[in-house]
């Protein structure tokens, strides 16, 4: 019975240590593998999700960087556009996608950075890895050109000695938080006019239906034809498109808004799969069709990728919170 007994033991604690060496074993395997999918990666079509309608400055790059994108990946490329909420439907369903490189979004990187800020959102910033910045849009306010202002200060006195407020387009949280901080400093009222779009602020200002309105690009067009004019840049510093234009800093104020073209993973995708996107999308945002368009569409096309981009992202996101907690927003 004792003889019995010890042979069962035995065979327990071999039974035992070969599961303890196979799980062991597994446990190796899964850390050699993952760098190895990483270097398979990718083997087959990367859909590229665009926040936007088709047509728009987000998509018409993305569009022009496909070809260069696929050739470096080694796969096809697919767009995908999924408009609304100001680039939240599209952040919600790539943020629910698995985290395999495979689903990437493409929005106005304010989206990320305020967006969930002052509205519902069922994301946030951890809830992706920031692959790169490959655009800027050259974000500024202006007016039609019958208008007898041509300055932030010629807006003020205006609506001061008619005793009203600024009406302003609005077509996104940015422009209103701008707009409402520089109200509440220069001692006015602003009333928000929604509108769709740059074309929408083109159109109220065209018509004469508000004094300002924002827009990422639109506004160059309209000015150089003599139909409207910029009063000032939303960035901090002045634009590298439009250097004379002046900026926040040159009005005095402690912040400037800057909109980026930007590229997301959902979080917890293999770094050396974000690197290899990164890396490859250098040479196709430097390519020459992406940076005529970037001229045709007034966006300065400029590549920042890896921990550059998450300190653009991070910077951004630090200025609006402080704006946020300044203004308040609805």
């Amino acid at each position: 019975m004792r003889q019995h007994y010890q042979s069962k033991s035995r065979r327990l604690t071999r039974r035992a240590a070969s599961t303890v060496l196979a799980g062991t074993a597994l446990a190796l395997a899964a850390g050699i593998g993952a760098p190895a999918m990483a270097a398979e990666w990718p083997t087959k079509a990367i859909t590229i999700v665009v926040a936007y309608p088709a047509g728009g400055g987000t998509d018409i790059s993305i569009r022009a960087l496909t070809d260069t994108l696929g050739e470096k990946l080694g796969q096809p490329i697919l767009v995908q556009n999924v408009g609304g909420a100001g680039g939240g439907v599209a952040a919600t369903k790539v943020a629910k996608e698995p985290a395999d490189g495979y689903t990437l979004l493409a929005t106005n990187s304010t989206s990320i950075t305020l967006a969930p800020l002052v509205q519902k959102a069922l994301y946030d910033m951890d809830s992706f890895e920031h692959v790169a910045i490959i655009g800027e849009f050259q974000n500024a306010f202006f007016t039609g050109s019958k208008q007898p202002y041509d300055s932030l200060d010629g807006l003020i006195k205006t609506v001061k000695a008619e005793n009203r407020a600024i009406k302003g387009a609005s077509q996104l949280a940015i422009d209103r938080l701008v707009m409402q901080f520089i109200a509440k400093e220069r001692g006015v009222e602003f009333v928000p006019v929604p509108v769709s779009g740059g074309s929408g602020s083109v159109q109220a200002v065209m018509s004469g239906d508000v004094d300002v309105a924002f827009s990422g690009g639109s506004w160059a067009p309209i000015v150089k034809a003599g139909d409207a004019k910029a009063l000032f840049a939303a960035s901090y510093e002045r634009l590298k498109l439009a250097p004379d234009l002046v900026s926040m800093k040159d009005l005095g104020f402690p912040f400037g808004v800057t909109a980026h073209i930007s590229l997301h993973a959902p979080a917890g995708t293999p770094p050396e799969v974000v690197k290899k996107i990164a890396a490859a999308l250098e040479p196709a945002v430097n390519s020459e069709m992406v940076q005529t368009v970037g001229q045709k569409r007034f966006m300065d096309m400029t590549y920042r990728g890896g921990d550059a981009a998450a300190a653009v992202m991070k910077k951004e996101r630090e200025t609006y919170v402080t704006l946020v907690k300044t203004v308040g927003m609805n």
